[in-house]
């Protein structure tokens, strides 16, 4: 249990290094190919993406929304009955109206075949706890 738990904790880690370096192909290469993502509930125009293609178009949407001044970084990671919990911590100017944001996402990611399958945010610690269901 603790290698498989190991093994998606790295998991998560490249994939999130990649993202903040905006490696688009190396982020994908984590993902398996089904991969299911739902972004955090308030971004209204935003809707859950299924699959390479999908979630390349919301990565190329973000970072582009992004001054190249924005990044993204890995906080903590915690194995959580079968998910891995991340907080990533985020800071960066808008491209179009220069507002300066900052804060952290909680991202639930669940694993299939050694590949993430799934990622899903959160705002709140407690909705992603509940997501990712009892620790085991």
């Amino acid at each position: 249990m603790e290698s498989r738990g190991s093994d998606q904790v790295a998991l998560v880690e490249r994939f999130c290094d990649a993202w903040s370096r905006r490696d688009f192909d190396g982020a994908l290469s984590v993902l398996s190919s089904d991969v299911v993502y739902r972004p955090i509930a308030s971004f209204a125009e935003v809707e859950e993406c299924r699959g390479h293609d999908a979630v390349r178009r919301f990565f190329d949407g973000f970072w582009e929304a992004w001054a190249d001044d924005a990044l993204w970084r890995l906080d903590t990671t915690r194995v959580y009955g079968g998910a891995v919990i991340a907080l990533s911590r985020f800071t960066g100017h808008a491209r179009t109206s220069g507002a300066e944001v900052t804060g952290g996402v909680f991202q639930v990611f669940r694993f299939r075949d050694g590949k993430i399958a799934q990622i899903e945010d959160f705002t709140d610690r407690a909705q992603a706890l509940a997501a990712a269901g009892p620790e085991a």
